[in-house]
């Protein structure tokens, strides 16, 4: 099954409200028929992974994109101190860039079905 990655940084953002954000992201997988799960690690300074499995990686990113980025609260916050990235045609091994809270990366688009 396809997954999505979203690694939030929340020292790029102290004002991100987490609580609300893992909100966020559970009321999205919900709507795009996705399975949430979410881990914590170090590397660098604190970082949270939130993974999404999905039979349907271009829906799930429309929600996110619609429902928690585009949330007048949370969304500026969290484009500050994330990275979301998904799996390619060959899995992991050409995976896409969605969105780089630095700007200044290239990213990718994710083809619709």
């Amino acid at each position: 099954m396809p997954a999505l990655n979203i690694q939030v940084h929340p020292e790029r953002a102290p004002d991100l409200d987490l609580d609300s954000v893992l909100g966020l992201f559970s009321d999205a997988a919900q709507l795009a028929d996705a399975e949430l799960t979410m881990s914590e690690g170090d590397d660098d300074g604190p970082y949270l992974n939130y993974d999404f499995l999905t039979g349907d990686l271009p829906r799930l990113w429309e929600v996110l994109q619609n429902e928690v980025f585009s949330d007048d609260i949370v969304g500026p916050q969290l484009a500050l101190a994330a990275i979301v990235t998904c799996q390619g045609s060959k899995g992991w091994d050409n995976y896409l860039l969605l969105h780089h809270y630095d700007q200044s990366f290239e990213l990718d688009t994710l083809p619709r079905n």
